[in-house]
Parts: C-alpha cells; structure tokens; sequence
C-alpha cells in the first residue's frame, strides 16, 4: 500500500477530548494520564501534531488531530508571542 504525505495541520482538530484522552481533565481536574501527556508534549511541541490515537488503525476514515495536545501546545505558542505559529 502507497503511504500519502499529509500536511497534517491542514487535518481538522478533534471537537472534544477522546475518552482516553490524556489531556483530559479528571474529577479534579487535572490530566488524567500526565506522563503520557508529558511526553507527548515533548515530542510535538514546535515539531509535529500529534494525532489522536482513536482516530488512528486500518479501520479509521479519518484522521484527527489531538484536541488536547492542540490546546496545550497553542497555549505555550501564545504565551511565547508565536500566535501565528497556530493552524
């Protein structure tokens, strides 16, 4: 099978968090699986998007990008004046 090279910012963002999410607040809230969100940040910011895992396998019609790992990451862009660096 031909693998196609996407743009993936040009892939639509998840409305809402995934189930599984690890940036999903908790009760408390907080993220609901912090490592993983942790390192998830350390392999996307200024590098790539993540996208969202229950988007992703062989029986998927679409992908995603991940809503929490998109709003933490736009935070930090903001914050650092990159507004424009967001898509």
């Amino acid at each position: 099978m031909e693998k196609k090279n996407i743009d993936a910012s040009t892939l639509p963002v998840m409305k809402a968090h995934c189930q599984s999410c690890p940036f999903k607040p908790n009760k408390k809230g907080h993220w609901q699986f912090p490592e993983v969100a942790n390192e998830v940040i350390q392999k996307t910011l200024f590098q790539a998007q993540q996208i969202c895992h229950s988007t992703e396998g062989p029986n998927r019609k679409a992908h995603n990008r991940c809503k929490g790992a998109f709003d933490y990451n736009s935070e930090i862009y903001t914050k650092m004046g990159f507004k424009d660096f967001i898509k």
